[in-house]
């Protein structure tokens, strides 16, 4: 089975090494100064014509940066509706290793979720699997949409087609912040698991939006969702962003009496898997949470089409 693709082994890190060729002038210097390039160990000697993609993080950034016509394949439980009519490919839990190999697969992508043993599985058929963490903050954000595009379309086009987008999602983060940049920062605590056992800690994507529309972190020292009921009792958050029914579960223990969130009815359901999808779906949680915690500046004029469902503020806001 022929490759354009070398792999050594997994790609635990991002790092993009580029290594430019000589003797080219003109259109065939930019064209063959894409080539060749690794991501992370993964060696590519020239666009990957089928992907399989089993992260539904990195799906909506395929879309972003016009690569969809190498994606082969797709994660099952991908709901991006640009992607509905892509094959399946199980998922990163259970990838369809026998579909993988009978239709020559030439790269896998996942992000960091996908289990060592699914890796191993792809590999032993002889397909490179790359492994794009998902963003924790602004610089990982940016790294992880250059080193897909770079997947994709290598280390000059792919690269900077990666930074090009991951900086306009950027831009209108910028855009909220400067919104907001003179309300009053809330100390905010989110429940990300319905069962309150994982929060949004320091360490999340989540955790730098919050901070960038207007709320401070009280799990910002944390790291991994580890977090406490018991943690939040002592760091008495002013505001609590938590999944729909959680509030309940809050009102119904006793030892949480008098924690301001919940004192001053300012605990809010919103549906934190928006923010699985590190395109659109950063942008609309960033919009979601900065109308919670001031829904004086942000109103919905402000707010552009498409960034709040319909029926959301039937949902949102719990009396």
């Amino acid at each position: 089975m022929s490759r354009r693709i070398i792999s050594l082994f997994m790609a635990a890190v991002m790092a993009i090494v580029i290594i430019l060729p000589t003797g080219c002038g003109g259109d065939r210097e930019e064209k063959f100064s894409n080539y060749p390039v690794k991501v992370g160990d993964v060696k590519f000697i020239g666009p990957p014509s089928k992907v399989v993609c089993l992260s539904s993080t990195l799906i909506g950034l395929i879309y972003a940066m016009g690569f969809e016509a190498q994606l082969f394949g797709r994660t099952a439980n991908c709901d991006y509706t640009e992607a509905e009519g892509i094959q399946s490919f199980g998922t990163a839990e259970k990838p369809s290793v026998n579909l993988i190999e009978g239709n020559a697969i030439d790269v896998v992508v996942a992000d960091d979720t996908i289990p060592q043993d699914s890796v191993d599985d792809i590999q032993e058929i002889g397909v490179p699997v790359v492994i794009i963490p998902r963003a924790t903050g602004r610089a990982s954000l940016v790294d992880m949409y250059c080193a897909l595009g770079t997947v994709f379309q290598g280390g000059n086009t792919g690269y900077n087609a990666g930074r090009r987008v991951a900086n306009q999602v950027l831009t209108q983060l910028d855009d909220i912040e400067r919104m907001v940049e003179n309300e009053e920062t809330w100390n905010t605590c989110i429940i990300i698991s319905s069962d309150i056992k994982t929060f949004a800690t320091g360490d999340t994507l989540i955790s730098a939006v919050l901070e960038s529309v207007g709320g401070f972190n009280v799990a910002k020292d944390s790291s991994n969702g580890e977090y406490t009921l018991q943690d939040m009792m002592r760091s008495d958050p002013e505001v609590i962003i938590c999944p729909a029914g959680v509030e309940n579960q809050l009102r119904a223990k006793s030892s949480l009496v008098g924690i301001p969130a919940l004192d001053n009815f300012r605990v809010y359901a919103l549906d934190i898997s928006v923010f699985d999808d590190q395109y659109k779906g950063v942008i609309k949680g960033a919009w979601r949470m900065a109308k919670i915690l001031h829904p004086e500046v942000i109103t919905d004029d402000v707010i552009p089409e498409g960034m709040i469902d319909k029926d959301y503020d039937d949902d949102v806001y719990e009396d």
